[in-house]
């Protein structure tokens, strides 16, 4: 059952996710070079150039609409997405690779990419929560309306039931 606290949560974790997501974003988009320049880079980390043109745009424009809470869990997808792959294939590996003598690998690879890896499980979350009755999501019913999803008061999944031997007619 969902509360009027979860819903508060949702949309901090939005806010928050969001803030720190566009000015990264927008030093994509804008920056020296536009996001040409970005994704121009990414096939040195054997990642396709398209690929980072979705990522720049999600975590800019994505970002924005995370913070409306207007198509939520896609924009929150696609953010995950883009964490998963700055953690695996950029971060870790750099992190890895820097570790002073006598320090500790493992302390010294989570040091590395512990920004990348929180809004990981940040984004993921809002994949799974949605963005709470504070949203664009909710107001317009987007969930509703593409996914079918319908909520009772409680909050729970109504499912339509399925027809008898005794409702079908030959």
């Amino acid at each position: 059952m969902k509360t009027r606290a979860d819903d508060i949560a949702a949309l901090l974790l939005r806010i928050a996710v969001g803030l720190i997501f566009i000015p990264h974003g927008y030093s994509k988009v804008f920056g020296r070079g536009g996001v040409a320049s970005f994704a121009a880079d990414l096939p040195s980390y054997h990642i396709p150039t398209f690929l980072g043109y979705i990522a720049a745009y999600a975590e800019f424009f994505g970002a924005i609409l995370l913070i409306a809470g207007l198509l939520t869990r896609l924009d929150a997808f696609l953010l995950t997405c883009t964490m998963a792959v700055a953690v695996a294939v950029v971060q870790l590996p750099d992190a890895m690779n820097d570790v002073p003598a006598g320090a500790n690998r493992f302390f010294a690879a989570m040091k590395g990419i512990e920004m990348p890896l929180s809004l990981f499980a940040a984004a993921g979350a809002l994949v799974l929560i949605g963005g709470g009755k504070f949203s664009l999501d909710a107001l317009l019913r987007i969930e509703e309306r593409v996914v079918g999803r319908r909520s009772s008061v409680s909050g729970a999944v109504a499912v339509p039931p399925r027809p008898t031997t005794d409702d079908q007619r030959p």
